[in-house]
């Protein structure tokens, strides 16, 4: 049943354990150890080549390096020993320090790991420098072994210390910041002022009886961990059965149960235009209804209504027939590109975002090969050395060809090693599970079993993975006799097949209005009727998609090989520009802005965000105004408010979720809706809107919008769309042709409020390149502080759930979701996902009345046979709601309801013009939800459709309201 109102969490606020002041000072204190290791190296270690020495692998390779030398070899082994010892403890000083500076799982659990391969990585050093200083020491003939050990110990260990010190210096970074920004709230709040970056607390209310924030329900990972930690959920009754449906329940506070709420689907303009013809019929009942819930093309329409509503301008006129708001509707439903200049700017701002993606990400990549070129080049693991010079020599005519990397047999070794006791440590698991009573030891050998498996995968890829690809890289270019010109050939026509590609995964019109002889027969072949031809299916599309991200990943894996290959010796000025412009663009840049939801949400609202204004100077003459975004910023607070009898208006979206600790696997998305009074869902948590719209940053602010709601609850093409095709949303992101936004995440704050309260990190000013890089490999942690939300049908696209989760008696659905016949599939998940979430049972009254085919036909039936096929018998049903537990609405409980669904299908009591339409038009009703540019037939045509389903939804409810 859901809940309305539910009570403040009360968990206690864990013990804090490190101050803002005594943070920062051992932050700066861990800093001793290593600079002290650093001038005790430079003083005493001699001038000599250590790591030739210590990857020599044999006595006869070491000879020739330390020959006459052996005094200055040790002496600087040593001083290696002094400096590996005392970065190891700043290292684990930092991520010490740096545990209690997260108050997410990730950071805690990459510092703890990050410790032991710290730890690890010391030890092997330690122990190989041992080794040769024995060696050097020992006079006469030396054996190969610890040559052959220390090289093996060498690869190891800068493979770990190298990734250790590269997290190091990210979480010392966060660190200091977040021990700074403490400390000056500390300072603040003794001066009785307000810090502006001020995460919300669940403890602190901004009104009597309404917290800021309501944590998500607890849940546990697979090693025990629970998150979030150190809050309690308001539905904590020990005893109660049904624990997922009480908390899936949860509501925003302060929402009631109510007789009436509506829903109405998505489905791009075809359902805005069947939005607004509905609800002009249901006029008189959604004046009286308590909810609106819209999903996607739904909420062009309803937030359309929301944003034209005002003190003038009431409830019983907006959007009448007729009216100026209608009418400028209807003259902007192509509201994507209408004309050649329109077509000429969207696929313009395609092609921007294409480039600065694939810049930012190339960029990106050029980097890292240069640093690992630096590494291979200092710590030569296998030498690549030989790669330089022919790879930055770009010509026509040179032939000859790199030789092949030459791997290093002990560190080739050191894998087989590394793979043996990953499969000793497994076999030593299985058997622990023969002794019941070894749990714990079957878990510690699980743990260590995946441990060595990464570790062999790591040392696998560092010696031979990305010396093969590196080489191939340079083999490549040489073997083709690549030039510049070449290159710049090559990277043209790469970013031209992107472009064709993300054209033809957003902009493909799945409609087939002709039909041919040869479709005929094929038809009778395969049994299937005309109707279901109406939406073909997308094999070449997806085709195509797949075929580009090969083309990208093989693009991207030369760069990475040619920068590994050649990148150390790259003029000087070229190895500053990469990592500058990438920090620059990459730091500064909102990835979001970038993308095309700021074009997305412009172009709805010139069509859709309009108010009625008289024209000043005349008698009465009135337009429908559009709204300037740029002046006049619609906030979901204000602007999304409830108008005086009018429903709240509550956009549903998609909040995206990689991983199954709080999605079942394959779906990826949970509810996020927003509206005025509070953002966010049962699984994410509730956030207060207007609390979140004053501790925002600018980028993220202007979307907690009206437009920016509808725009996202409309992302239907994202780099992450629920159980969708993946191939799909790794080319968006790719490519940047991607809707939705990054927005706060109302667990995180809520976790965040109970944590330490200095490490606690605001909302991120702008979304940098790690968010782009989260979309290009689909990674979405549900304790990261931003959300990546989408279109609300990527969890569920009739908005019915959500309507459910309010508790209302009466459900009025309006379902244009273009379902492809003969069954209305998008309402049987909905109910199915009703049932699974909320414990909800849905039971239709003759659902087949809705099945094209089974109304009766037309008359004459042999010249009208093609019509008669695609005829319903209704195109409204009745059902039953059965909720778990009793809705108390103005003192009268009760756990039965009703739902009323309207469904876009033809019958045989439309309008003559309609039925017209229909004939002369094959697809009709499921225009495919790519075609956004309807002219002014299919706008008439399916807003005359919705008016006939809203009349008909219309006479149910004078029945409901009577009975």
């Amino acid at each position: 049943m859901p809940h309305s109102s539910p009570p403040l969490p009360t968990a206690a606020r864990p013990a804090r354990p490190v101050t803002a002041e005594q943070g920062f000072l051992r932050a700066w204190a861990a800093l001793v150890p290593a600079a002290l290791g650093v001038a005790y190296f430079l003083w005493r270690a001699p001038d000599v080549d250590l790591p030739r020495l210590q990857l020599a692998g044999t006595a006869a390779a070491a000879k020739e390096v330390y020959d006459g030398h052996a005094p200055a070899f040790r002496d600087a082994l040593v001083a290696q020993m002094v400096w590996v010892a005392c970065g190891a403890a700043t290292l684990l000083l930092v991520f010490q320090i740096g545990h209690h500076a997260y108050s997410g799982l990730r950071g805690r659990q990459v510092s703890h790991w990050a410790m032991v391969a710290t730890f690890a990585g010391a030890v092997f050093g330690l122990v190989e420098n041992g080794l040769l200083v024995g060696a050097l020491r020992v006079r006469g003939r030396v054996d190969d072994w610890p040559f052959a050990t220390a090289t093996a110990l060498e690869t190891v260990k800068w493979l770990l210390l190298g990734a250790s010190t590269v997290i190091g210096v990210t979480v010392w970074a966060t660190t200091v910041s977040r021990a700074g920004r403490g400390m000056r709230r500390k300072a603040a709040d003794a001066e009785d002022t307000d810090a502006d970056d001020t995460a919300p607390s669940p403890h602190s209310e901004h009104s009597a009886h309404t917290p800021e924030v309501i944590p998500p329900w607890p849940v546990a990972e697979a090693d025990g961990r629970v998150w979030p930690t150190g809050v309690a959920h308001p539905h904590t009754e020990p005893g109660v059965p049904s624990a997922h449906w009480r908390y899936q329940s949860t509501t925003a506070p302060g929402r009631r149960h109510a007789k009436l709420g509506f829903c109405v689907s998505g489905g791009g303009i075809r359902s805005a235009t069947v939005t607004l013809g509905a609800l002009q019929a249901l006029r008189r009942s959604l004046r009286e209804a308590r909810y609106l819930v819209s999903v996607s093309g739904g909420g062009y329409t309803v937030g359309a209504m929301q944003l034209a509503l005002n003190e003038t301008l009431t409830s019983r006129d907006v959007f009448t027939p007729g009216s100026p708001e209608e009418d400028h509707l209807r003259r902007h439903s192509k509201y994507v590109a209408d004309g050649t200049g329109q077509w000429m700017v969207a696929l313009g701002v395609l092609l921007r975002g294409l480039l600065a993606s694939l810049f930012l990400l190339a960029a990106a990549t050029g980097t890292v090969g240069l640093v690992l070129s630096w590494a291979y080049h200092h710590v030569p693991v296998t030498d690549l050395t030989q790669l330089a010079e022919p790879g930055i020599r770009f010509c026509s005519h040179c032939t000859a060809t790199p030789a092949r990397p030459s791997f290093r047999d002990p560190a080739v070794w050191t894998v087989a090693y590394a793979l043996v006791a990953a499969a000793g440590i497994w076999l030593l698991w299985l058997a622990a599970y023969v002794w019941d009573r070894a749990d714990r030891v079957a878990r510690r050998l699980a743990t260590a079993f995946q441990t060595f498996v990464l570790l062999t995968l790591a040392l696998t890829a560092v010696v031979f993975v990305l010396p093969l690809l590196a080489w191939s890289a340079v083999y490549l270019q040489t073997r083709n006799q690549v030039s510049r010109p070449d290159a710049t050939v090559g990277a043209g026509l790469t970013v031209l097949i992107t472009y064709g590609a993300a054209l033809v995964g957003t902009l493909w019109r799945r409609r087939q209005t002709v039909r041919t002889g040869l479709g005929k027969v094929m038809d009778v072949v395969r049994g299937r009727s005309g109707l279901s031809r109406a939406v073909p299916n997308g094999l070449l599309q997806y085709l195509t998609v797949w075929v580009v991200l090969v083309v990208l990943v093989a693009v991207f894996l030369l760069i990475l090989g040619w920068t590994t290959a050649t990148g150390w010796a790259w003029p000087l000025w070229m190895q500053i520009c990469v990592p500058a412009v990438l920090l620059f663009i990459g730091s500064l840049l909102d990835q979001t802005w970038m993308s095309l939801h700021p074009f997305y949400r412009r172009r709805l609202a010139s069509a859709f965000a309009v108010r009625r204004e008289i024209l000043p100077g005349t008698e009465g003459t009135q337009v429908a105004r559009p709204y300037d975004f740029a002046t006049e910023t619609t906030t979901l607070s204000e602007y999304g408010a409830r108008k005086p009898h009018f429903p709240q208006v509550i956009f549903a979206a998609a909040g995206n979720l990689s991983g199954s600790e709080r999605t079942p696997p394959g779906r990826r998305a949970v509810s996020y809706t927003l509206s005025h009074d509070y953002v966010g869902g049962p699984d994410v948590g509730y956030a207060c809107t207007a609390c979140l719209e004053q501790r925002s940053k600018r980028h993220i602010a202007r979307d907690l919008t009206v437009q920016s709601a509808v725009a996202i609850s409309g992302a239907a093409f994202a780099s992450a769309m629920g159980a969708q095709a993946r191939a799909f949303q790794m080319l968006f992101a790719l490519s940047n042709a991607r809707l939705g936004s990054w927005l706060p995440n109302p667990g995180a704050l809520a976790a965040q409020g109970s944590a330490p309260r200095w490490p606690a990190p605001p909302t991120p000013l702008i979304r940098r390149l790690p968010y782009l890089l989260r979309e290009v490999f689909g990674r979405y942690p549900m304790d990261d502080r931003l959300l990546l939300v989408t279109d609300g049908g990527h969890y569920e696209n009739l908005g019915l759930v959500e309507l459910l989760r309010q508790g209302v008696r009466t459900a009025v659905c309006i379902d244009a979701s273009g379902d492809i016949p003969p069954f209305a599939t998008t309402l049987a998940q909905a109910i199915a996902l009703a049932h699974e979430e909320l414990g909800i049972v849905i039971t239709l009254e003759d659902p087949t009345d809705l099945v094209p085919g089974g109304g009766d036909p037309l008359k004459p039936p042999n010249v009208l046979s093609e019509l008669n096929t695609r005829l319903s018998r209704t195109a409204v049903i009745k059902g039953t709601i059965t909720y778990p537990e009793d809705l108390d609405i103005d003192g009268e409980r009760g756990r039965h309801g009703t739902l009323i669904v309207a469904r876009t299908t033809l019958t045989k009591d439309l309008p003559y013009d309609l039925l017209s339409y229909a004939a002369a038009h094959p697809v009709f009703p499921h225009d495919s939800t790519s075609d956004q540019w309807f002219d002014h037939r299919q706008f008439d045509a399916y807003q005359t459709l919705g008016r006939c389903m809203g009349e008909r939804v219309q006479e149910l409810l004078d029945g409901v309201e009577a009975s």
